[in-house]
């Protein structure tokens, strides 16, 4: 019975909840949150249909965007095609993401 009690314990402590528990703190916090399925390329997919929407629905003039890699640059070409100053910022050196933006920082 008292080992039962340690195993509860420690499985409600050792199981992450679903987005580590973050999602309702940054709700509350003004954040919009979208889950996505464990899957790979999950939130890039996400992020890629996210941003173009909002081109597409709202009268943007700047897209700052925070990379780690370069999945993004076919999708990161639309701004420009629209107009819209580009901002991003990265870990990454990207020839290809340094054309497209209008100001580019590397975080390497």
């Amino acid at each position: 019975m008292e080992m039962e009690k340690y195993k509860r314990a420690a499985r409600t402590i050792l199981t992450p909840k679903v987005g580590y528990g973050l999602a309702d703190e940054l709700k509350r916090a003004g954040f919009w949150i979208k889950t996505v399925l464990d899957k790979p390329q999950a939130v890039d997919i996400l992020l890629r249909n996210h941003t173009v929407d909002m081109m597409d629905q709202r009268r943007i003039e700047c897209l700052a965007v925070v990379l780690d890699n370069s999945d993004f640059v076919e999708v990161l070409q639309k701004p420009k095609l629209r107009c819209l100053k580009t901002l991003f910022l990265g870990d990454i050196n990207d020839e290809a993401l340094k054309r497209i933006a209008d100001v580019f920082f590397s975080l390497e």
